[in-house]
């Protein structure tokens, strides 16, 4: 009987060692494995069109002229006279019409740079009258702050669109 204690003790202790190890609370699988992770797949640019095909296509329209002013200013600077002499010669040679667009930066209040951008107009339209063009061809209108064309907060954005349009119709 000594030999079959021994063995009845070797086999309870193998039992509860077992069953000491497993955890009574079963994990079920998750009902849908996790995909595996794919890997990111990189579509090169489309290749650029050969010079024939840039050639042919339609010309873009040239950029209406403008003119600039410095920060809280209606003064033309000298650069402006300029442009403003060659939008003159060109009125004087066609029978068109040119709209006059102040703008400002987003600096300063809704009210103020609607003003401001009245004056601007205005002070492009009184050098183009001076410089013998019809009151009646010109045209004034401010938009302020509302028609940034150079987004951005920075000092370059705000100098940018410091502005008069010139647009020829």
């Amino acid at each position: 009987m000594k030999g079959s204690r021994s063995w009845f003790g070797i086999v309870a202790l193998a039992f509860g060692a077992g069953a000491l190890g497993c955890s009574h609370e079963q994990k079920e699988p998750p009902a849908h494995p996790a995909p595996a992770p794919v890997a990111a797949v990189r579509r090169a640019p489309p290749p650029a069109p050969p010079p024939a095909e840039v050639a042919s296509e339609a010309p873009q329209p040239k950029p209406e002229p403008a003119i600039y002013f410095d920060f809280d200013s209606a003064l033309l600077r000298p650069e402006s006279h300029d442009v403003l002499q060659k939008v003159a010669s060109s009125l004087r040679s066609r029978s068109s019409k040119l709209r006059i667009e102040g703008n400002c930066d987003e600096l300063g209040t809704i009210e103020y740079n609607m003003a401001l951008g009245e004056e601007r107009a205005r002070a492009a339209q009184a050098y183009l009258l001076h410089l013998g063009v019809p009151q009646g061809r010109l045209q004034t209108v401010s938009y302020g702050s509302q028609r940034p064309k150079y987004q951005g907060h920075d000092d370059d954005a705000h100098a940018r669109n410091r502005r008069d349009d010139l647009v020829l119709r």
